[in-house]
């Protein structure tokens, strides 16, 4: 089917359109939550330790299915950590504390650029959706910003049973809004799970690099959503991100 626009934009969460706070970065502040605890050690470490703590999250995060779930990661996340720090001396860190610490280090942000993106989907008359790997808090965690009623349909993947780039969470999001996968649009910052999932399924896609990364051949950048959203809505969106021959045959 042609149509001068998408069926739906959908959005990436984490990273696009949300992210924890970037002034006090999470390692500045949990290095400063260790030093008010009491313990002095090197940035380094402390650095070291909280990588390790964020890999340990997203290696375990899709997995939470309840809010008891979700309680017991921030904990075990908070052993993460304290176990990576090593020796901190006479005083022994709390792990308890230690994850309301780094909760309040990671309390989740609505991106600033994503506000008049997303008004300028649904002013064109495109549904705007979410299009995720994350866990089943996401619903939680969009309301709690104000993003959940702008937002709809919010698909993720503890819901689904798969995570980008499994075609089947990109089947799920067309299905929702009534449409075939070369109909709508995602824009997402991971080049794995957002821009290669969608060119394997003929989804048309949007890269974000707020960073100034240079793009791999053939995929379509924007530097903020903003400009994204604009590329969404322009003549050529079938085409984003997707080869000729794909993009031939969705608007056969």
């Amino acid at each position: 089917m042609s149509s001068s626009l998408p069926a739906a934009v959908f959005f990436d969460a984490y990273g696009t359109l949300i992210h924890f706070p970037a002034d006090p970065s999470p390692f500045d502040y949990m290095a400063d939550a260790v030093r008010r605890a009491g313990v002095d050690l090197p940035r380094e470490r402390l650095d070291a330790a909280l990588h390790a703590e964020m890999r340990y999250f997203k290696a375990h995060f899709s997995a939470v299915r309840t809010a008891e779930d979700f309680q017991r990661l921030k904990l075990d996340d908070a052993r993460v950590y304290v176990e990576e720090l090593g020796d901190t001396g006479p005083v022994r860190l709390d792990v308890a504390e230690m994850a309301a610490e780094m909760h309040e280090a990671f309390a989740t942000r609505v991106l600033p650029d994503a506000w008049p993106a997303i008004d300028a989907v649904k002013a064109a008359g495109v549904r705007v959706g979410v299009l995720s790997n994350y866990s089943y808090l996401l619903p939680l965690v969009l309301d709690g910003l104000g993003l959940a009623d702008r937002l709809d349909p919010i698909v993720f993947s503890a819901a689904v049973g798969a995570e980008k780039p499994d075609r089947r969470i990109f089947e799920t999001a067309a299905d929702a809004v009534g449409a075939e996968l070369a109909d709508c649009v995602l824009i997402g910052d991971d080049l794995e799970n957002d821009v290669a999932g969608g060119r394997n399924c003929g989804m048309p896609v949007v890269w974000i690099a707020r960073d100034g990364e240079s793009a791999p051949a053939g995929v379509a950048t924007a530097r903020n959503l903003e400009d994204a959203a604009r590329m969404a809505l322009a003549p050529g969106w079938r085409t984003l991100s997707l080869t000729e021959q794909q993009g031939a045959g969705a608007d056969a």
